[in-house]
Order: structure tokens, then sequence, then C-alpha cells
């Protein structure tokens, strides 16, 4: 019942819709409008209630991880020169592939694998010696226009 986009709890007296369901009953005339008629006109008393899109379960790893984000992080190193050039390189590279952030950010993860902690100064210098650009190769590749 779930599929077709409606679901009638007759414990809580609830006509539970999701997002897409109810945006098609809003428009005279529809299959959805037409049965959301009928239900209502049998069950009066039911309250409406509309579901948003899918809950996000898991959250996202990536947040707040822009490339602007990145610059900053980077700028943080005494080399930073040789890695924000590196960094221009890596986004480079990736125009060609399907999902540029994806190449950029596995580059940005596997050079600063503790990105998100606090980094620890060492005679008052933070260096990091460059990693190897991905291959592009491994990634999927844009299809051509």
């Amino acid at each position: 019942m779930a599929t077709k986009g409606y679901k009638i709890d007759f414990t809580s007296n609830t006509l539970v819709m999701n997002y897409k369901f109810h945006s098609a009953s809003q428009e005279y005339g529809t299959p959805e409008n037409k049965l959301v008629k009928e239900i209502l006109s049998d069950f009066p008393t039911l309250i409406v209630v509309v579901k948003a899109g899918r809950e996000v379960k898991t959250t996202n790893k990536n947040k707040r991880l822009t490339y602007e984000n990145m610059e900053k992080h980077i700028s943080a190193y005494e080399n930073s020169a040789e890695l924000l050039d590196v960094f221009e390189t890596v986004k480079a590279l990736s125009k060609t592939a399907a999902s540029p952030y994806k190449y950029v950010t596995d580059w940005f993860v596997a050079q600063f694998p503790d990105y998100k902690k606090a980094p620890v100064f060492k005679d008052e210098k933070l260096t990091v010696p460059p990693v190897k650009v991905p291959d592009i190769r491994e990634y999927k590749i844009k299809k051509a226009a």
C-alpha cells in the first residue's frame, strides 16, 4: 500500500500521504484527487498528514567539505604553495570525471586523513608531503555530449 503513495491508519484516524502523492492530489481531476475525495467522503473525520521525502539516516561524511574549505585547510601548512599547486592540478584533472567533486575529495582525504582533527604543530611548523594524485582512469568519465 505504501507504493501507492498513501496509507489509511484507522488507529490514529489519519490519511498519510507522501509528498508526491499529495501534490498530485492537489490538481483537480487527477486520479489521486478523485481517490482522496472518495476516501474523505467515506471517512470525513480522517486527518490528512503529508510525509516529506525519504529520511536521511546516515550523515554526510563530507558535509561542509567544500573546495573553499579545502583551500583554507591546505593554506595552514608551511608548504601550502606546493600543496595548493597539487590541489589545482587535481581540480583540473577532475573535470573529465563523471563526479569531479568525488575525485577531488578522494585526493583530499588521502592527502589529509586527519583533516577533521586539530592540527599538531612541531617546532611551530605544520608540513605534510604531497601524496600521489589519483589515477583518473579509475573513475567514471563524463560521456561526450
